[in-house]
């Protein structure tokens, strides 16, 4: 992207039977593997995770499984992803230049949403990995990308996806140690 300057981007999704391309990155541990093949001594800059599942239930409908598997997707996983990232993120931030925070070393940016205790599992999972990865100069931060038109966000959401991920990428463009936590 060429504002940020970053040279390659590594995507995976959320329904991998929909997305070919993807469907070999099978484990968080295989998708570590690959990407520290593409990345090799130069680190991981930055990792975003964007966790993103809703499961519909009222107080009649819920099961503890259908609560067990929103949280796992939208809180467990992206620690567990960020945990496995951790060695790539160390590489590139101990090879930055440039003063403070932000991805011109390393950063941890997990998209939060406003579905009530998932958003604050996750964010609280981010300040706590921001107060474990300051240290190794790897900012962490939570950011909210808008109510978008997706199949999650359903169509009468304000924003398309081309309007939130250019304003996603220009809020973490200009990330620095002040946003950390």
């Amino acid at each position: 992207i060429r504002g940020l300057g970053l040279q390659i981007i590594i995507a995976t999704a959320r329904n991998p039977d929909g997305a070919k391309e993807l469907h070999m990155l099978e484990s968080i541990e295989r998708a570590a593997s690959e990407v520290e093949q593409l990345v090799q001594e130069e680190g991981l800059n930055c990792l975003i995770n964007n966790a993103g599942i809703n499961v519909v239930a009222n107080l009649e409908t819920v099961t503890a499984d259908k609560m067990l598997e929103n949280f796992h997707t939208n809180s467990v996983t992206p620690l567990m992803i960020t945990k496995a990232m951790i060695p790539l993120l160390k590489r590139a931030a101990a090879k930055g230049t440039g003063k403070g925070m932000g991805i011109h070393r390393a950063a941890v940016i997990n998209m939060t949403s406003l579905l009530g205790s998932i958003e604050l599992a996750l964010n609280m999972i981010t300040r706590c990995l921001a107060v474990d990865l300051e240290a190794d100069g790897i900012l962490c931060m939570a950011l909210h990308p808008g109510w978008v038109r997706t199949d999650t966000g359903g169509p009468e959401a304000p924003l398309s996806p081309d309007e939130s991920i250019c304003s996603v990428l220009s809020v973490i463009g200009g990330l620095t140690e002040k946003d950390h936590g």
